[in-house]
Parts: C-alpha cells; sequence; structure tokens
C-alpha cells in the first residue's frame, strides 16, 4: 500500500549529520515518503558544504521531493507537518569551549552534562523557544522531533514554556544506539529488542530486554558485558574515547541493582578518572571535528558539479537518522512502535516528582507517546533522579529569569560539580563566554 507523503523541515540543517539523515529517509523512502523538504539554518553557509551533497541525492532518488532552502524561520514552518530539530547552538567552537572551560577548573568537560551541558543548554533554550513559537503561530498541530542537546533540559524547558504540548517529541538517540549494540552482542536484530528502562535523559538504565516474542534475553546480556566487557556498534561511536566511554560500562554496573546503565553515567560516578585521562587542547569536540567530520566534508566535497551518483558514496546513519525517520513514520501511519522516549512524569514512577521529564519506554503513535507504567524505584535511583531533576529545574529557572542565583544553585548540585566555590567559578567564566546567548544577573 502506498504511503501518503510528508513535509518536513530540517532545523539546523548545516549539521555535519544532515547527509547522513538524507541518505537514511532516501534508503527508506517507501516506508516515509517525502513530498517536500526545507532546509533552515540560520547560516547557509554552514549548509554550503553539504548543499550539493544533500540536492544531488534528492535529484536522483527523490526527484518527486520539492526541495526549499531557506534561513528564513517563517518559509521553514508556514507549511510543514514534521520539524526534525538537530540544532547546534554556537556551534563547534562554543562546544569546545563547553567542554575547556570545565577541564580548565578540574570539572568533567563534556557536551550534554555538567558545566558544558549547563552553558549549552541556556544557549539551546534560547533557540528552541523562539522555533516552536514561530512554528506555533502557523500550526498547533506540526510535531517537533527534538534532537537538540541537552535533551534533558531542552524537554523540561519546552515543558515549562509550553505545557501541555503533546507534539513535542524530546528523543535523544544514546538508548537506541545501546540497544542495537546489545543486538550485535546476541546476535539478533535489534528491530525485534524490545526494553524496559527508566531515568532521566543521559541518566539512566534498562532494566529488562526481550524480543518480540517474549524470549529474554537480560541475563545473557548482562553477563556478556561484566565478563567480556562493551563494544559500540555506531560507527559514530569508534573514536577512541567512546569506546573508552563503553569499556566504563561494566564498572558502572558494580552499584546498580542488576541494572544495565547508560553510558553516559559515566560522568557522574566517574569524574576524576574522566578529568585525569582528559586533555583540555584536545576534547571530543575537536576528536569530532577531525574524524567524523572531516569524513563527511570529504564525502560531499566530490558531489560538486556531479549530475548522477556514480563514485559517490551515499552515507546512511543506522542510529540518528534511523530513530528519526522511524519516530516520524510511527507517528505518521500510527503504528504504535515501541521506543525509549521522553515524556511528563506525572506519575509514570508514582514516587517519583510528578513535574519531572522523564526517559522511558512507551509506544508511539498519532497522538504522541503513551509511556509504561513502572513501579516505586529505589531509594537510590530516587535520590539520583530527584537531585539531577533539581538541577535540569534551576537551569530552567535560571535562564528564563535570568536568575544568577539559581545558575549558581543549579550548578552547586550537579553532581559533577557539588562545590560552591567550583560552581561560582566555572559559572563566572561560562557567563563571561556566553554573553552573546544568554545572562544572569
Amino acid at each position: 500500500m502506498t504511503r501518503k507523503p510528508n513535509k518536513i523541515t530540517i532545523a539546523g540543517a548545516g549539521s555535519a549529520r544532515t547527509p547522513a539523515l538524507i541518505g537514511t529517509l532516501m534508503q527508506r523512502k517507501e516506508r516515509f515518503p517525502l513530498s517536500k523538504i526545507i532546509f533552515f539554518d540560520k547560516d547557509l553557509q554552514r549548509f554550503d558544504k553539504i548543499k550539493d551533497y544533500v540536492l544531488l541525492l534528492l535529484k536522483n532518488l527523490s526527484p518527486e521531493t520539492e526541495v526549499i532552502i531557506t534561513n528564513d524561520m517563517h518559509v521553514a514552518y508556514a507549511d510543514t507537518e514534521y520539524v526534525f530539530c538537530q540544532m547546534r547552538v554556537g556551534k563547534n567552537q562554543m562546544r569546545s569551549l563547553d567542554e575547556k572551560v570545565p577541564l580548565k577548573h578540574g570539572l568533567i568537560g563534556q557536551e550534554t552534562c555538567g558545566p558544558g551541558g549547563f552553558a549549552y543548554g541556556m544557549r539551546s533554550i534560547r533557540d528552541m523557544t523562539e522555533m516552536v513559537e514561530v512554528v506555533r503561530s502557523y500550526s498547533k498541530d506540526t510535531w517537533i522531533l527534538n534532537y537538540t542537546n541537552p535533551a534533558a533540559i531542552v524537554a523540561v524547558a519546552m515543558d515549562y514554556k509550553f505545557p501541555g504540548d503533546k507534539r513535542i517529541i524530546n528523543m535523544c538517540d544514546q538508548p537506541y544506539s545501546m540497544m542495537v549494540s546489545f543486538a550485535k552482542i546476541l546476535g539478533v536484530n535489534s528491530q525485534d529488542l524490545r526494553a524496559k528502562y527508566f531515568g532521566l535523559n543521559h541518566f539512566g538504565w534498562f532494566t529488562d530486554l526481550y524480543d518480540v516474542n517474549g524470549k529474554n534475553y537480560f541475563e545473557q546480556l548482562y553477563r556478556s558485558i561484566m565478563e567480556n566487557g562493551f563494544l559500540p556498534y555506531n560507527a559514530e561511536q569508534r573514536t577512541k574515547s567512546w569506546l573508552d566511554t563503553y569499556q566504563r560500562v561494566a564498572k558502572l554496573m558494580q552499584i546498580t541493582d542488576h541494572y544495565i546503565p547508560n553510558t553516559y553515567l559515566e560522568y557522574y560516578f566517574l569524574q576524576e578518572e574522566i578529568v585525569a585521562e582528559s586533555d583540555i587542547n584536545y576534547t571530543r569536540a575537536d576528536e569530532a571535528e577531525q574524524t567524523r567530520e572531516k569524513e563527511v566534508w570529504d564525502i560531499c566535497a566530490a558531489a560538486v558539479g556531479k549530475e548522477d551518483l556514480e563514485g559517490i558514496e551515499v552515507l546512511t546513519s543506522p542510529v540518528f537518522g534511523a530513530m528519526m525517520m522511524e519516530v516520524a513514520e510511527s507517528i505518521a501511519y500510527d503504528l504504535q512502535n515501541e521506543f525509549i522516549l521522553m515524556a511528563k512524569n506525572d506519575g509514570l514512577i508514582p514516587n517519583f516528582n510528578p513535574e519531572a521529564v522523564v526517559e522511558v519506554s512507551g509506544k508511539l503513535g498519532k497522538n504522541g507517546v503513551v509511556p509504561d507504567q513502572y513501579p516505586p524505584i529505589s531509594t537510590f535511583y530516587k535520590g539520583l533522579m530527584e537531585n539531577q531533576y533539581a538541577y535540569e529545574r534551576l537551569t530552567t529557572e535560571a535562564y528564563f529569569e535570568k536568575s544568577y542565583s539559581k545558575a549558581l544553585q543549579a550548578l552547586t548540585l550537579n553532581r559533577t560539580v557539588n562545590t560552591l566555590k567550583k560552581a561560582e567559578a566555572v559559572l563566572n567564566d561560562l557567563r563571561e563566554c556566553n554573553k552573546e546567548y544568554w545572562e544572569v544577573e
């Protein structure tokens, strides 16, 4: 049966992830056909690096799709059904500072966790709020599928600013990526696996894993990771820093109640080890720019002046692009497929703050996310999550109220900081280098 084609906007289209996202959409065009695609970026010079490549793919693989390229938000959002949102506010230059400024203070230097995640979150709130306001000025029905990081802070901020908007779907591909790696370890098809998972974004735990027929794989997987370690399947996560991250999962499992933790928890429990191994002159921002991004730019450059795809590598993304397409597909055709996504807690975890945005497994269809219900969580997880949510909420309030005191409270609470002296020092430095994007007084 032929499926109704869709109109999408890619926000942050100049990203190095866009070519593989387009390749994935082309690879799966029968599942999610496109009548129109709008490439939106505030900085079209950024898009120029990939423009010839993505246009060549669309011309040869989906000639029926209307293509618009714009830096005008009103053109981008006036007539679209889905916004694929992957903005990096401040680009790689600010990511580098997010990582290096905290390291100067002996703190975790990471783009989504700790002080760097705080600074990035404050920048992202601004542009995400602006985007949602413009989208909603045209339609209350447009779906906003958000990958913009740090997704935890963005999700809390969007719920704070746009309460009750069920068509903003905040998502993260790391649980998806881990499940693809689980499948590789187990020798099964990742599309057949289902998981139980709870927590906050970049702050959660797998509690069960089974296939569509009910066969349970959790014990086998748990033993394998404890005995043999853990390697990522995702090609984007094969750099040294990511390999180190996956190898730390077994160490993190020592303090869980027979759960498998999200890889990002390393930043909250192994701070000293990670800071000691970090190089302030060469962080993950530098690594990404010199490896994955350089490869993408080189492949895209080969498309300049070409009329067909002969000799051109069609990039695809088995994680980032695949999840985005599958989420949109499940909504568009009411498939009720299972994902790990973010949702307002509101009793899902009964003994946890109802206002928090949790990351849990659930189904997704034409009416949005239907999250799974969970039993009460034990003291260890409740304590961790209440503390982390307080940090996320205070960060959100600090942005909207321009409050220095709430920003300081947020960073003091963050497990990667924990002391007032360090929180104050790193906040003052981050405030100075982010004054173009946010202010607190």
